[in-house]
């Protein structure tokens, strides 16, 4: 009889989790996927007699389903949007479409964790909106969510009653100072972003997106020397537009680092032959940094006389 008694509470506790099993399936099987998507305001800057901005978009899967043909739309009425370059995960497929006003992205499919991150420069002749209208679809069954700016507040508020204030003033300024050259950093690539899509220079709009160690201070002989391997000699006034417009648009830069790029704005008007300007860009140069305006002209002195 105990054998029989324990049969049946093995039979019943197997029927038990078959049942929870096949219920928790149909539950998950039923729970839509989430897509989440950021959207970081743009500050408007004066260019050209133009309102400029620039805002950073990017969506993501945080669920275990993947979605699949999915098209972004961001519009932006009564001002021109242009693709300031895209950063994602790598190996990921991905089509951007500019029309005027309109700018979509389709992408075949988001698994978990995946992301598309894009910068988009807008232009108006008056006013820009601080962010675009946003819309996404797929065929799949999914529920878009905008993410939060709020901060997690659990940790600090368990520690501040453990930790001394010292401490924790400590911590607050180390985390101010973090946060001020990560920013810093980053406005940095930004500025590169809008200015390199300004003047029509989408290849180098995208590597500012790309990557996060980014200065003004060494961009003058990296776009020099890409100016000097052009292939299209008529593409060569582009590069020294776009240094020009990278001053115009970075709104706190040292001088040694505006003294660089005045410099190299002035190469580069060499290799356009366009000597009477690229004398005026030295001597800018020379008024805004002595030092550096020196120690550049010391070293392409050892440079041969094509170079």
């Amino acid at each position: 009889m105990e054998n029989i008694g324990s049969i049946a509470i093995t039979a019943f506790i197997t029927l038990l989790v078959t049942v929870l099993a096949g219920v928790l399936l149909e539950y998950f099987k039923r729970v839509r996927p989430k897509l989440k998507y950021s959207i970081k305001e743009s500050i408007p800057i004066d260019l050209d007699d133009k309102k400029i901005g620039a805002n950073i978009i990017e969506i993501s899967n945080p669920s275990a389903k993947t979605v699949k043909d999915i098209v972004v739309k961001l519009r932006a009425r009564g001002s021109e949007i242009k693709n300031g370059g895209v950063k994602t995960v790598t190996g990921m497929d991905y089509e951007v479409i500019e029309s005027e006003d309109t700018l979509e992205i389709k992408i075949p499919f988001l698994k978990f964790k995946d992301y598309l991150s894009i910068t988009l420069i807008l232009e108006g002749k008056y006013s820009i909106p601080n962010k675009p209208e946003i819309t996404v679809r797929s065929p799949d069954n999914f529920k878009l969510i905008e993410e939060g700016e709020k901060a997690d507040k659990g940790y600090f508020s368990i520690a501040s009653g453990i930790v001394t204030p010292a401490i924790m003033a400590a911590v607050t300024v180390s985390l101010a100072l973090t946060t001020n050259v990560l920013s810093s950093r980053s406005e940095q690539g930004v500025n590169l972003a809008i200015a390199a899509a300004v003047v029509g220079l989408p290849e180098i709009a995208q590597y500012y997106v790309s990557n996060d160690k980014i200065y003004y201070y060494n961009q003058g002989p990296f776009i020099y020397s890409m100016a000097k391997s052009e292939v299209d000699k008529t593409k060569i006034p582009k590069y020294g537009d776009f240094l020009e417009k990278t001053l115009k648009v970075a709104p706190r830069i040292n001088s040694n680092s505006e003294a660089a790029l005045q410099f190299f704005i002035a190469k580069i008007r060499s290799l356009e032959k366009n000597d009477s300007l690229a004398n005026d860009w030295f001597i800018k140069s020379e008024k805004t940094d002595k030092a550096e305006y020196n120690q550049l002209v010391e070293y392409f002195k050892s440079e041969s006389p094509n170079n």
